[in-house]
């Protein structure tokens, strides 16, 4: 594995070539790189609040995985030194979205700028009132439930908040 993403780039090769992804086959290698690079780093910033455990190399390693004291939904201990396959499938299925349009899983968004209505004729044009800025990110961000299905495994569930008085 490499310390810039998860998995390789042959088994990234392999992956697609098994899924038939033409896009894939069609690019280079250093274009594949740096979309599992940015696929890895998509998985890590979407989902790391929600992974079990800790990461097992400290605050100052590269990827969220490998982890320790990491339990699956299920229970299962995950042991410290492993990545498991749905992480490494999730961020390639990431990459393979980063390669056919960079960025698009990370989009710079201004509030200001964001268009929540547009009329074209007789010109009318209505901006997103500015509400949170996770509101907004998250409104601009493409979801792709695939990873919520890879990944489901090895989250953490996301509770609602309570308030003890």
């Amino acid at each position: 594995m490499s310390a810039a993403f998860y998995g390789t780039l042959d088994a990234a090769n392999t992956y697609f070539v098994d899924r038939d992804n033409a896009a894939w086959a069609a690019t280079g290698d250093s274009e594949r790189t740096a979309a599992l690079v940015r696929g890895s780093q998509v998985v890590d910033g979407l989902y790391e609040s929600r992974f079990p455990g800790l990461r097992a190399g400290g605050y100052d390693q590269a990827l969220s995985w490998p982890r320790k004291v990491a339990r699956t939904a299920n229970g299962e201990a995950v042991p410290e030194d492993v990545v498991p396959l749905p992480i490494t499938y999730a961020a390639y299925e990431a990459a393979a979205v980063e390669l056919a349009e960079p960025g698009s899983l990370t989009p710079v968004v201004t509030a200001a700028q964001t268009v929540k209505r547009e009329k074209v004729g007789p010109l009318e044009t209505e901006y997103v009132a500015a509400g949170s800025p996770a509101d907004i990110i998250s409104s601009a961000r493409p979801v792709m439930t695939i990873l919520d299905g890879l990944l489901y495994p090895f989250l953490r569930p996301v509770l609602p908040g309570i308030l003890v008085v």
